[in-house]
């Protein structure tokens, strides 16, 4: 049982590690469009969007052409995981 708890820690920060890289990348793509229409983009989109989409519905995140929803995303990911060490 020891062993679980202390490996559990470094699991949860690289899943929450995996998902703030993949909102990095999600936003790079939106650069550019060949790759953001492709299988790869849409696969991105979908683990990312949802996310995004919710930010958006609870706080104007729109500033003209610029959307800082990624920000804030990443800044609640970073929250939470604190969150969760606490926690633990």
């Amino acid at each position: 049982m020891d062993r679980v708890m202390t490996g559990l820690p470094g699991i949860i920060g690289l899943l929450f590690s995996a998902y703030e890289l993949i909102i990095i990348v999600f936003c790079v793509l939106t650069f550019i469009p060949r790759l953001y229409n492709s299988a790869f983009g849409r696969f991105i989109a979908g683990m990312v969007a949802p996310f995004l989409n919710l930010i958006s519905r609870i706080i104007p995140t729109r500033f003209g052409f610029i959307d800082i929803s990624p920000i804030i995303a990443l800044i609640l990911v970073q929250i939470a995981e604190k969150v969760i060490f606490y926690i633990i």
